[in-house]
């Protein structure tokens, strides 16, 4: 008997349920609410939990202590969920922007734009903000397994103002470029197949190919941007500066190049908003030969670790 479409009918009432309840209130309340399954989810999801303080240990090593990394993974885990009650209440959410000049005069160019994000803060109403500064956007994104809950998720994204690309459809990536729209890709997922070996924080990673790739075949340029939380329903939209794709053959090598300059782009962002970035996510797990790492492989794996912001350390020395 084939339970599939009994678990996507079950998942569906679940999701239904859950944006219902995130919808109640006012948007305090509902921030309340989300970091207390935060707390709720530390315990239920083991696995992420081990991840998070993997890699946490990983990029600060000793200059973090037990208790601090413990902290920063709590708020990690808080920020996520804070992070999808945005989603489905993102326009309720309000924006500042942070040298918004540099994506327009990108944008003037004429040649499209790519613009890279990683997960950081409100990184889902910062995809609603880029489209409403430049258009025509297309965003790739990752198609849900259940087609009950991806016709729920596109609903609720309805009213962003940009094209959805599932990143698995390449012609459709193509026509976008050909057609010099700006295109959005989150960069700092973990690219088990196909990956290209870069830098990531300083600890070599698996990096999707996609954005380098493109930007050296249809000669445009990079827009690095983040959305931060500044207060609740208040984020900043921070754009970075555009980066030119390597002149001459997409070979790996050049292609290796860019996308180190592409993570570099992210770095002093994740070290000064730590508390705000996706810990989470195995995102060094897929190694360069072919092997996978385990949580307590990643911990002892950095033997240079970065040392955390001063407005980290001081939010690790104020929040209970």
């Amino acid at each position: 008997m084939n339970l599939t479409p009994l678990r996507y009918r079950l998942e569906w009432l679940l999701l239904q349920g859950v944006i219902s309840w995130v919808r109640q209130g006012d948007l305090p309340a509902a921030y309340a609410r989300a970091r207390r399954l935060a707390r709720l989810g530390q315990r239920l999801l083991s696995r992420e939990w081990a991840w998070a303080n993997a890699n946490l240990a990983m990029i600060y090593g000793e200059n973090l202590t037990a208790e601090q990394r413990e902290r920063l993974a709590a708020l990690a885990f808080e920020n996520i969920f804070c992070s999808h009650m945005e989603s489905i209440r993102v326009h309720e959410i309000t924006f500042r922007d942070a040298n918004v000049e540099r994506l327009l005069a990108a944008r003037a160019l004429g040649r499209g734009v790519i613009v890279v994000g990683v997960h950081v803060g409100s990184w889902e109403p910062g995809l609603k903000r880029l489209g409403s500064h430049v258009a025509p956007t297309a965003i790739l994104y990752r198609h849900a397994n259940n087609p009950l809950s991806e016709k729920r998720f596109m609903e609720l994204r309805a009213g962003y103002g940009v094209e959805w690309i599932s990143r698995q459809n390449t012609r459709e990536i193509v026509r976008a470029m050909q057609e010099r729209k700006v295109m959005g890709f989150m960069t700092d997922i973990n690219t088990r197949e196909g990956g290209i070996t870069a830098p990531y924080l300083g600890v070599p990673a698996q990096c999707p190919p996609g954005p380098a790739r493109l930007a050296m075949k249809f000669n445009t340029p990079l827009v690095p941007i983040i959305a931060t939380r500044s207060g609740p329903g208040q984020a900043v939209f921070r754009v970075g500066e555009p980066i030119e794709p390597l002149r001459g053959d997409a070979s790996d090598q050049r292609i290796t190049a860019l996308t180190t300059e592409i993570n570099h782009a992210f770095t002093a962002w994740v070290h000064e908003y730590a508390e705000q970035y996706n810990w989470l996510h195995a995102r060094w797990r897929a190694r360069p030969d072919g092997s996978l790492w385990r949580p307590e492989d990643a911990a002892r794996a950095n033997p240079s670790p970065a040392h955390p912001s001063s407005r980290v350390l001081e939010l690790l020395q104020t929040t209970p």
